[in-house]
């Protein structure tokens, strides 16, 4: 019983700490675009990496591109050899080492498939009280992952290997409020896809603090982190409207151990036409599970394949 009220009493302490950084913090920022549109800058310079590797009939290359505005961003990208113009894929997934969804494609049919990093460079695996001396670095971070993807795209449109006229944003688990925002506000996006993503950020930020913080916290806990790390601003149902009358598509999982139906069906609620939601059976996408991430890819270049026509006329009258 001491044990557990003690508990309690620092859990208290440790998100009266957040609700007070959290308050500064939404005060701050009211408005993001105009930072974002800071953010961005202008294009420095583009940076084609080391070759990962030549398979399959495809080209694996590092890149890395920088901003007036100190922003770099690091990619992977994943193009067929015959250097054709391909339509662009560009994933933003998992928090750690991003860019390893490139490789996860085996056959791009054609595309030119990229996967980003986030903007951060500080530790992945931070629980509880831990994490609070990083708060600053992962708000940053998440601020400046909606004009790193707009960055990368200023580079990545221009290369002779690249058919800007479709451009598909790819937003997976994390990656979909950013991917969100992105589409909502950059109209070289011409579809969006939310691959195991949802919306309402204070209920997955409680759903999945489950195990860190006490359960009769876990309310308050999600509101706290909510704020502090400005999900109301970037809370992808607040966002997706916009993308309209650019198609829509959603892909979730029956089995979601991370993703609460009702915050699934917020975000699909609040898009407008043309969009899709389409179920698989199975749990949440992540790298552990090979045949997951094999029923999404299938899934969801066929999908592309069979909509990439309906999808750049609609964007061409959009722009």
């Amino acid at each position: 019983m001491r044990r557990r009220l003690a508990r309690l009493v620092v859990g208290g302490l440790a998100l009266a700490v957040v609700a007070v950084a959290g308050l500064f913090a939404w005060l701050r920022f009211d408005d993001p675009v105009p930072r974002f549109a800071a953010r961005r800058g202008t294009l420095v310079a583009g940076r084609v990496g080391e070759v990962v590797s030549r398979d399959s009939g495809h080209l694996v290359h590092a890149a890395h591109v920088t901003s007036t505005s100190g922003l770099a961003v690091d990619m992977l990208v994943k193009r067929p050899l015959s250097g054709r113009p391909g339509p662009l894929v560009v994933i933003l997934g998992g928090h750690n080492d991003s860019r390893a969804a490139a490789r996860l494609i085996p056959d791009t049919r054609g595309r030119v498939v990229v996967a980003l990093n986030y903007p951060y460079h500080g530790p992945h695996k931070l629980k509880g009280v831990r994490v609070l001396p990083w708060i600053p670095d992962i708000r940053r971070a998440l601020h400046d992952t909606p004009p790193a993807v707009q960055l990368a795209l200023d580079w990545l449109v221009r290369q002779p290997w690249v058919d800007a006229r479709q451009v598909d944003a790819v937003g997976a688990s994390l990656g979909t409020p950013f991917m969100t925002v992105v589409a909502a506000i950059d109209p070289r996006v011409t579809r969006l896809w939310s691959v195991h993503g949802a919306g309402e950020t204070r209920t997955l930020l409680a759903h999945n603090a489950r195990g860190q913080v006490p359960a009769p916290l876990l309310p308050l806990a999600g509101l706290l982190a909510d704020i502090l790390v400005a999900g109301p601003h970037l809370t992808p149902e607040k966002w997706v409207a916009r993308v309209s009358p650019r198609p829509f598509v959603m892909i979730n999982a029956t089995e979601d151990e991370r993703l609460p139906r009702p915050a699934i069906l917020t975000l699909h609620d609040a898009a407008r036409e043309p969009k899709r939601l389409v179920w698989l059976p199975g749990p949440h996408v992540q790298r552990n599970r090979p045949e997951v991430i094999r029923g999404l890819v299938t899934t969801v270049l066929g999908m592309m394949e069979g909509d990439d026509g309906a999808a750049s006329r609609v964007a061409a009258q959009a722009r």
